[in-house]
């Protein structure tokens, strides 16, 4: 009961905050047409294929969907995505040489303080006040992109942090200050 009152509160919260998006300014890059996003997440199996900005506005219905996907897997709460995480992903894609309906797989996205916690005390890579926690970072594989290459093209655009993680070859990239870090083992 208490993780479907956290998914409704969630909910509504993310139709306020989506609310503004016909407001929003337009995406990072000078390209004014539609922007697709082929989302997957292979734990679950989910996928989100949408055209999230199209005429000058970034699209509720698709925010919200995306907002879903990127949900915390472990108590089920959904936040709103930032509008320039999923610009960043739309870019990355395109910069690192990958056809426009390549899926963009999210190995990770928001998470709740709870799930930060429980993660950080056994991954001395988790950073106590992630962008993870504000929708504002993901964890993401491209297939037949290696990772050093997504990391290149993060650093080109310079709109975030970025870091390769040798061990699995997902890269973590955020909308916060323009940084990169060694990962520790």
């Amino acid at each position: 009961m208490q993780r479907l009152f956290r998914a409704l509160t969630s909910l509504a919260f993310t139709g306020l905050v989506l609310a503004g998006c016909a407001t929003t300014p337009q995406p990072s890059n000078s390209i004014n047409g539609p922007r697709y996003v082929h989302l997957f997440h292979p734990e679950s199996g989910e996928r989100v294929r949408t055209t999230y900005w199209r005429d000058g506005v970034y699209q509720q219905s698709a925010m919200l969907d995306i907002a879903s996907l990127f949900r915390d897997r472990r108590t089920d709460e959904i936040q709103p995505v930032d509008h320039r995480l999923v610009d960043l992903l739309y870019d990355l894609r395109e910069n690192a040489g990958a056809p426009p309906d390549a899926p963009i797989h999210v190995l990770s996205g928001f998470r709740s303080r709870e799930s930060n916690v429980h993660l950080a005390k056994s991954n001395r890579n988790v950073a106590e006040n992630s962008f993870h926690l504000r929708g504002q970072a993901a964890d993401i594989k491209i297939p037949g992109v290696p990772g050093q290459k997504i990391v290149k093209a993060a650093a080109a655009l310079r709109r975030g942090g970025y870091a390769v993680y040798p061990g699995t070859g997902h890269v973590h990239v955020d909308v916060g200050p323009v940084r990169t870090w060694q990962v520790k083992y």
